[in-house]
């Protein structure tokens, strides 16, 4: 089994490749990794990056001109042939929008997996995210704040997330992929965790799918890359966003949250979870994603 991880950054991404490298791990797969095979790696995994062992991880962009494998922000390099890439690693992880190129290489995993998270708490992940060490030496900041950040690249982000998760589930069918949301793992981890083991056509025990529970706990995961993760709750935004920000999301990715459930009002943000019950209609999301204001300026191909 080789499984490709799909998320828009400050998603839960490393939470996610945890729980699907436990999964592996536990089912007894062979875990193999191409970065790891490569010579790079021997002088980059032991490099303080923005989380323990980020080096090891399989991290592939896949753009309209080709696929790219790297580490971090420290080293990319074009993959020549995406097929041996890809039956080269068990599990990788991607942050691409996607593009014509992926519909060549996303059926060479054998399963598709994408998490999503509220557009309001992954702005305001990324804003604080954005004045990390990490961040500050690889990809400083013009801003002086988080709260400068978000008052510049706010619309930006919500827009993004539209265009980068519309665009998934318009081809969700088409490219089988399994959805994920970050909050419900928070709320009811065991069922999330049997609802992605079904998908995944694997069979854990009650006590191997405890011990993964356990093992990913916010807690035990923030004691090992505490400068990767914040506080891992939801509905930060009811105390953190102004009136204005939160209209301003309404605004913006309001159609996409109401069709994904996320609560539109404050008094539903700690009660009402996200869902995917049903497919959203194929004209909407065209219609989401044509206006987004940046629409006519960007390679359409994938629409």
């Amino acid at each position: 089994m080789n499984i490709l991880q799909i998320s828009a950054p400050k998603s839960g991404s490393y939470w996610l490749h945890t729980i699907l490298h436990q999964i592996l791990k536990k089912k007894g797969f062979s875990i193999k990794s191409f970065i790891q095979q490569q010579e790079l790696y021997q002088q980059a995994k032991n490099m303080e990056l923005s989380f323990k062992d980020q080096a090891g991880v399989d991290m592939i962009d896949i753009e309209e001109d080709g696929c790219y494998f790297r580490i971090s922000s420290i080293f990319r390099e074009k993959i020549s042939d995406p097929a041996v890439y890809a039956n080269s690693t068990s599990l990788a992880w991607t942050h691409s929008t996607l593009c014509s190129t992926s519909f060549d290489v996303l059926p060479l995993f054998t399963k598709r997996i994408c998490i999503v998270r509220d557009p309001r708490d992954r702005a305001l992940s990324a804003a604080k995210f954005a004045f990390t060490p990490y961040m500050k030496k690889h990809y400083p900041s013009p801003y002086s704040s988080p709260e400068e950040f978000m008052d510049n690249e706010y619309a930006n982000l919500l827009e993004r997330w539209i265009w980068f998760y519309g665009n998934y589930l318009l081809h969700k069918e088409k490219l089988d992929i399994h959805f994920v949301f970050y909050e419900r793992l928070l709320h009811n981890f065991p069922a999330e965790l049997k609802s992605l083991l079904d998908y995944l056509q694997v069979s854990l025990s009650e006590k191997e799918q405890k011990e993964i529970e356990e093992a990913v706990t916010f807690s035990n995961m923030k004691n090992k890359s505490p400068k990767h993760l914040n506080k891992g709750k939801f509905g930060k935004w009811v105390e953190q966003l102004s009136e204005e920000q939160k209209e301003l999301a309404i605004e913006k990715a309001g159609g996409l949250m109401q069709h994904l459930n996320y609560p539109l009002e404050t008094a539903e943000a700690h009660e009402k979870l996200p869902s995917l019950t049903s497919d959203i209609p194929k004209n909407k999301l065209e219609g989401m994603l044509r206006d987004i204001s940046w629409y006519d300026l960007y390679n359409s191909n994938s629409l």
